[in-house]
This record gives C-alpha cells, structure tokens and sequence, in this order.
C-alpha cells in the first residue's frame, strides 16, 4: 500500500495542492490529470522520494518513505521519470538488466534468473528484437518501451510512471495501456500515471487525480471523476463524449 498524509506541495511562488491524504491500494490504477505544469510530476516525484514536499508524508507499507534506503524503496516502487538524464551507451539488454539491481547481492552480479526476466520484459513489451542494439540508436518510441520494461523487469509493487505513452504511436498505446491495466489486476500491483490521452482514462483506470491549477486537487474513483463538466474546466477546453468499449471517454470538441 502507498498512501500521503497531509501532503502539502509546492513550487517557487505557488502552492501546488494543500493538506492531501491518499490511499493507493493494489489493483488500483490511477490517472495523474491537469494542464501543464498544475503539479503532476511533482506529486509523481514527492510519492517517489525523488523530490520532498513541502509538508506532510509518505508512507509505504506503513513505513515512512524517507526511512527507506535507495534499494529498499527500488524493490518496491518503480519509477518512470517523463525526462531521461544522462546516456546509456550499452545495449537494450544491458539497459532493461539494471532494473535488477535491485534484487542482485551487494558484491554478485546479474544471474540466469535477472537475465531471464529481463528477456520476459523484453517481450512483453515487444522490443525484444532490439535485445543486442544500442539503447542509444533506439528511436523514441522504442526507448519508451525499452524504459518500461526495464521497471517491468525490477519486479515493483508500485509503478509511478510519468507520462508513460509519450513517444508512442496508438498501436502502442494501447499494448502499455492493457499490459499495465492487466498486471495491476493479476499481479495486485498499484499503477498511478500522468496521461494526456484523453482515449485512454476512462477504458484504463480504476481511479483519477486531476489538479485545477488553482492549488485545488480532486482523487476518487474514476466514475466520479471522469464527467464532462469536470475535465472541461480541468483543461479548459470542450470535450465530447465517445463510446470505447463499456466506458465513457472524452476527446477535445474540434
């Protein structure tokens, strides 16, 4: 379980969103909504202990985050930052086997079961033809879905992806869409995600986040959230209604 206690975050000059307490719980999965910059990476960085908040407090497990050390909180929360610092110069393989460290001993290196989920996670996400290419030739579409799978690999129970289907056409989309919506459900995982794609929110998730950009933050089940009226004055734009599967999804009205 991941859950914030009276969580207060802000930027230089603003208040973000004040006094939050959420409950995450496996098979849930969450969509992080709002324009940009309401406050969606940064909850995504403050659940991740990547960047404090201002006040309040995570916990994990009913363990306070920050007592938790970088491998420790590694084995339980995968992190998918929406930018990628630094370069890779090996191969995809190489790449998608650093999400078990981990799991690897202090002094060992990678074994026949690392290399063996990585593959899995490889092919799960449908890169595994890029197995022996460098990561660094990869286009953009295909980095992203060699950087999910890497977090695929590393085994979580909690994915914190920051924009997750950026770079990728619609056939893709929809392939990480279903394969985090599946493995939240089989696997118990808790999936929370910062989406743009207005298709998406309402077939994929259990639960949404939608910042007002006024210091303003509304959570709850996504049947509740997920109306017209409220991602209209979200985003600022109208929308209209259409049929995806049993689910309601909204698209800009142009």
């Amino acid at each position: 379980m991941l859950a914030c206690r009276e969580l207060t975050l802000a930027v230089p000059g603003r208040v973000l969103c004040s006094d939050v307490a959420l409950t995450f719980e496996p098979g849930q999965v969450w969509a992080v909504l709002g324009r940009n910059g309401t406050g969606k990476s940064t909850l995504i960085h403050a659940l991740a202990g990547l960047k404090p908040p201002r006040s309040g407090r995570v916990d994990v497990d009913g363990l306070p985050l920050h007592k938790l050390n970088a491998r420790e909180r590694a084995r339980k929360m995968g992190v998918l930052p929406q930018l990628e610092e630094g370069t890779f110069w090996g191969n995809v393989t190489e790449y998608v086997l650093l999400g078990r460290f981990p799991h690897a001993g202090r002094w060992s290196s990678f074994d026949e079961e690392d290399v063996r989920k990585a593959r899995a996670a490889l092919d799960a996400l449908g890169v595994s033809g890029f197995a022996a290419q460098s990561y660094a030739t990869l286009s953009g579409g295909e980095r992203q879905r060699v950087r999910i799978a890497q977090i695929i690999a590393q085994e979580p129970g909690i994915f914190l992806l920051d924009e997750p289907l950026q770079h990728l056409d619609l056939a893709h989309q929809a392939h990480v869409i279903e394969l985090v919506r599946s493995r939240a459900r089989t696997h118990r995982e808790i999936a929370i995600m910062v989406l743009h794609e207005p298709l998406w929110i309402g077939s994929a998730c259990t639960h949404a986040i939608i910042f007002g950009g006024d210091g303003t933050l509304q959570a709850g089940p996504a049947e509740a959230l997920l109306t017209r009226e409220k991602l209209e004055l979200a985003y600022g734009c109208s929308l209209r209604e259409v049929e995806h599967g049993a689910r309601r999804c909204f698209v800009p009205d142009v």
